[in-house]
């Protein structure tokens, strides 16, 4: 009997090992079905070099105001988890068109344009407050009207500045503002400095660009408007069937913050202003 009972006990810890291998494997299938159950994976490519709008962090972590807002949205939304990731703006349209990314978020105006090509929220996640940026030589730049006869930093031919300075000359054409344009993406900063310098009379740009920090931190003698147009601003969507109803329900998450107060928080925090009272 000593001798039975001893062979028995390794089969009896074999048969506990397997056992105990056997419930690790089906803890393992059960946190992938959670997983699995969490909802939808929503790719969101954001700028990784946009203060404040979306940047890097000093932990290598995305941050700024559009990237806290979709941290919001994406706990609002049980159907859907949302995948941040940094990519440049030109690659993420790129991307968005394909369907490579679901949505992006860099800031961006509604136009009939992109209300072709993609889907956009009824909400507007934040506003663009279009602000002249001067020397200490042109102290009354109030209005577009003032423009007229200054010598303007170029503008973009594909954005936002150009289409409003344009805009502005088809409804003014007897007393048009004269500007350049060119597709060289300066920095802010120097786009600033060469204001100060008075090689430009003025810069036209949303405000929304960290050019309160670099004019405080760079000690720079600029002038700043009151916004002279106020542009709401949107999360593009990869045009499909599929996110029809994900457009609507990201929507009425942006809508709930706002009412909330979260998205004023924000705009205070990320702006040191809240862009919603305009």
């Amino acid at each position: 009997m000593y001798k039975k009972r001893n062979l028995l006990l390794p089969i009896l810890s074999l048969v506990l090992v397997l056992t105990g291998c056997n419930g690790s494997e089906g803890e393992n299938n059960t946190s992938d079905e959670t997983d699995e159950s969490s909802g939808r994976s929503i790719t969101v490519a954001v700028p990784p070099a946009a203060k404040p709008l979306s940047y890097t962090d000093e932990n290598g972590e995305l941050t700024g105001y559009e990237v806290e807002i979709l941290k919001l949205v994406d706990e609002k939304l049980e159907d859907y988890s949302f995948n941040i990731v940094g990519v440049a703006d030109s690659a993420a349209e790129i991307g968005l068109d394909t369907g490579k990314y679901d949505m992006i978020a860099q800031g961006l105006f509604r136009s009939e344009a992109r209300e072709e090509k993609y889907l956009i929220p009824e909400e507007g996640n934040g506003a663009s407050l279009m602000r002249v940026y001067s020397n200490k030589n042109n102290e009354n730049i109030d209005s577009f009207d003032d423009l007229v006869g200054k010598k303007l930093y170029p503008s973009s031919p594909s954005g936002g500045v150009f289409n409003l300075l344009t805009d502005y000359n088809k409804e003014n054409p007897d007393n048009p503002i004269e500007f350049a344009t060119a597709d060289h993406g300066f920095a802010v900063v120097e786009r600033l400095r060469e204001v100060e310098s008075g090689k430009y009379d003025a810069l036209v740009l949303p405000s929304n660009l960290g050019q309160k920090e670099i004019i405080e931190s760079q000690k720079l003698e600029i002038i700043v408007s009151e916004p002279l147009k106020v542009f709401p601003t949107y999360f593009l969507i990869h045009k499909s069937e599929d996110n029809k109803a994900f457009t609507e329900v990201v929507s009425n998450a942006i809508k709930e913050l706002k009412d909330e107060g979260k998205l004023s928080e924000l705009s205070l925090k990320y702006y040191d202003e809240d862009v919603f009272i305009y």
